[in-house]
This record gives structure tokens, C-alpha cells and sequence, in this order.
């Protein structure tokens, strides 16, 4: 079969896969290194050697009136040869051309168009990473990245507003895994003001509820939503998100609920929840990262705590978690103040110098009474503990009922 003849059966099929709105297959064939797509561009080459019956079919095309689709087809073929030939921004041209036909076709499609809408982005936005790459040599702020982002976006636009009455062939379905791979792009190009700017886009539009779209879908949604959270700290926010993506996560996908506990372990920590051994023991990356602030924490050992997160600040600053590891920093503080508490037999008064000792043990020497009593002042400022100070008398007198109430209250 020559080189034309296999294209055109291609194309045919492209025509086929649309006339009988078989969404499943188009987006199966419709990705640059699919199988279907690398067998036709085995044909074609070795027919000739050569890609030019791909550039002949487009001439030949544009001599006479040519259907939206056909142009689709020639442009997807053609991205995915230059691919295979590692021009990366031809193919990126080509395959930014081919994504912008699809959106004008889109809005004539009903649910059955979205699956490869969803292949066609995922492949613009590699496409566009690798070509960003081939020209950062010539061209250091090359961002064909940003160019594809607001492309994707028309996407994510088109299923959020779709106006089908049958909702159950409406492209709304598509939303939020568009939304997703929207976030991957966003992250990367540190553009978190349109993270937050789509997330109250679908808060406002008129979509069916999050629990009644595909699981993997809410699951990365509320990855990345409890991420931005974690960003702005607003760790109950971010808890929230993030506790439901590590529960619904496959339960194989280890390096996945890897990177939800990096950041969920320190807001537990904060609420006084520390990693037990058994979840340390299946998470190594997590017991590198938090098993010995956990045990200064429990033994209340400050000095320790201090040590070890001066130790780790560049990787936790890297990983966007040394915020939130310092303010596990007032529980440990809090169990040393418990532990005196305790030592006194619960007594109600406890003079400053007690907890001066105490801080002397906790590898914090030379603390003068007058620091200690700001620490006091704002542990009872934080709720960590329940009292008023008595400055003149130099003791801190507790509450008889809960003087150190349950962190997880102050949450």
C-alpha cells in the first residue's frame, strides 16, 4: 500500500471514528505516539522514506475546499512525524494547529468529543516542554509553554460552559480532569493566581456536584486544590483536600500518596498527631523528612527540635514545608510545658523558674525568666494552654478544668 493510499485510509477512519461520535477510540488513536499513529508513519515512510506525502496531501487540500476534520487529521499526522524526527517545534507549530481546529469543532460535539480533548492537551502541553527545551539553547526564555497553557485553557472553557440540556451528554464532564491538567501548567509556570481564579470559576458555574465525577478525577482536583491551600496556609483547608486524596488514592500509587503526605504529615504534626512507625516504615521518603522532628516533638526535647529543622530548612524549603514544620515547633513546646505540669502533680500554680528548668533541660540553657514568661504568654494566646500569669508573683496559674486542652480543639 503506498504512502497516499495509507493516508487517506487513515483519514478515513478519523472521519468514521466522528460520523459514529465514538469518542473512546478517537482518543485512543488521536495521541502523537499512539499505536494506530505510529503504524500509519511507519507505512508512509517506508513507502518513500520520507514525510513528504504528508505536505503533498496538505498542498493538494488547499486547492480545493477541505473539511475541518481532514485538515485535523493531515495537521495530527504531521505533528506526530515531526515528533518521531525530534523537530519538537515544528511539531509543536503543527500540533498547536491541530488543537485550535479541534476547538472549532468542539463546540458541534457533545460528551462523546471529550476524551480526546483531554489526549490532544495532555500531548500540546509535552509537545510544548520539549520544544521549550530544543530552543532554550538559542533562545533562553523560549516559552511555548505559556502558549499552549492559554490554548488548554479555551478547552477547559468549552466543557465548563457547555450549554447541552442533557446533562448526561454534556461536556461539563470534562471539567475538572481539564482542570487538572490546567493545574500541572499553572504550578509549573508559578501562576498561582490563576490556580485560585479557575477554582472560583467552578465554583460558581453551574456544574454537577464533585462526588458524582470519575474518582481519579476528584482525587487529583483535590490534590492540587489542598496544595494551594497548604500555600496561602490554610492548613485546615488543605487537610481537608488532602486527607480525602490520600484515602481514595489507588492504594498502589505509592509515589503519589508520597507526595500528599509531604505535606499533610506536618499539619497533622501541628495538631498534635504524629506519624506513627508503622506508616514511617512504608514511607520512606516521610520518615527521612519527619521521624526525628516527631520524636523531639514528643519528648518535648525544644533544643533538639530546633537542631533538626535548622538542619533540613533547604530540602523542607524546597519541598514548600518549612512553614509548616515550624509551627509544629509550639507543640513540642506544649509538651514540655504538659510534661511540668505533670511533674507538679497537676498543681494549678507553677512558679516560672519550674518551666525555666525545664526549658534548661530541653537543650534551651541560659533562658532568662523574663523569655520564659513570653512563651507562657503565648502558649495561653495560642489556647496550647489554658491560665493567666501572675507577673508579679512570678507563676503561671492553670485552669483546674483542661489546662492543656486537646490541640486538635485549636483547629
Amino acid at each position: 500500500m503506498s504512502g497516499p493510499e495509507r493516508l487517506s485510509m487513515a483519514i478515513r477512519k478519523f472521519k468514521i471514528l466522528k460520523s459514529a461520535k465514538n469518542g473512546e477510540e478517537l482518543a485512543q488513536v488521536i495521541p502523537i505516539d499512539s499505536v494506530y499513529t505510529e503504524r500509519v508513519l511507519d507505512d508512509i515512510w517506508n513507502g518513500k522514506g520520507s514525510w513528504d506525502v504528508l505536505y503533498e496531501e496538505t498542498t493538494t487540500k488547499k486547492k480545493k475546499k477541505v473539511q475541518l476534520w481532514e485538515e485535523m487529521t493531515l495537521l495530527h499526522f504531521q505533528a506526530a512525524a515531526m515528533y518521531r524526527q525530534g523537530d519538537f517545534m515544528a511539531s509543536y507549530k503543527h500540533q498547536l494547529d491541530m488543537y485550535n481546529v479541534y476547538l472549532r469543532e468542539l463546540p458541534n460535539m457533545s460528551r462523546w468529543g471529550v476524551p480526546a480533548l483531554f489526549a490532544i492537551s495532555n500531548d500540546l502541553s509535552h509537545i510544548a516542554r520539549c520544544a521549550d527545551q530544543q530552543q532554550s539553547a538559542t533562545d533562553p526564555h523560549a516559552r511555548k509553554i505559556e502558549e499552549a497553557t492559554r490554548t488548554i485553557s479555551q478547552g477547559f472553557s468549552l466543557c465548563m460552559t457547555d450549554r447541552e440540556v442533557l446533562l448526561s451528554k454534556s461536556r461539563k464532564w470534562g471539567t475538572y480532569h481539564m482542570a487538572n491538567i490546567l493545574f500541572r501548567l499553572y504550578l509549573r509556570l508559578k501562576a498561582y493566581n490563576l490556580c485560585t481564579s479557575m477554582i472560583q470559576a467552578i465554583k460558581t458555574s453551574e456544574l454537577p456536584a464533585l462526588d458524582r465525577f470519575p474518582m481519579g478525577d476528584q482525587v487529583t482536583f483535590r490534590f492540587h486544590r489542598g496544595m494551594l491551600a497548604f500555600r496561602g496556609e490554610k492548613y485546615a483547608l488543605a487537610k481537608d483536600d488532602l486527607l480525602f486524596a490520600l484515602e481514595h488514592c489507588h492504594r498502589n500509587a505509592f509515589r503519589n500518596k508520597t507526595r500528599i503526605l509531604v505535606h499533610l504529615a506536618p499539619i497533622m504534626m501541628m495538631e498534635g498527631m504524629l506519624p506513627q512507625s508503622r506508616l514511617l516504615r512504608r514511607y520512606p521518603p516521610i520518615k527521612a523528612l519527619y521521624a526525628d522532628l516527631a520524636k523531639a516533638v514528643r519528648s518535648g526535647n525544644i533544643g533538639q527540635f530546633d537542631l533538626l529543622l535548622q538542619a533540613k530548612e533547604q530540602k523542607l524549603a524546597a519541598l514548600g514545608t518549612y512553614t509548616a514544620a515550624e509551627q509544629v515547633r509550639k507543640v513540642a513546646v506544649r509538651q514540655l510545658l504538659y510534661k511540668v505540669y505533670r511533674l507538679e502533680n497537676k498543681a494549678s500554680r507553677i512558679s516560672f523558674v519550674k518551666f525555666q528548668a525545664a526549658f534548661a533541660a530541653a537543650s534551651l540553657p541560659n533562658m532568662e525568666l523574663a523569655e520564659v514568661e513570653c512563651i507562657l504568654a503565648d502558649m495561653i494566646f495560642g489556647g496550647y494552654m489554658k491560665g493567666y500569669l501572675a507577673h508579679d508573683h512570678g507563676i503561671a496559674v492553670l485552669s483546674k478544668q483542661t489546662p492543656f486542652p486537646p490541640i486538635k480543639s485549636l483547629y
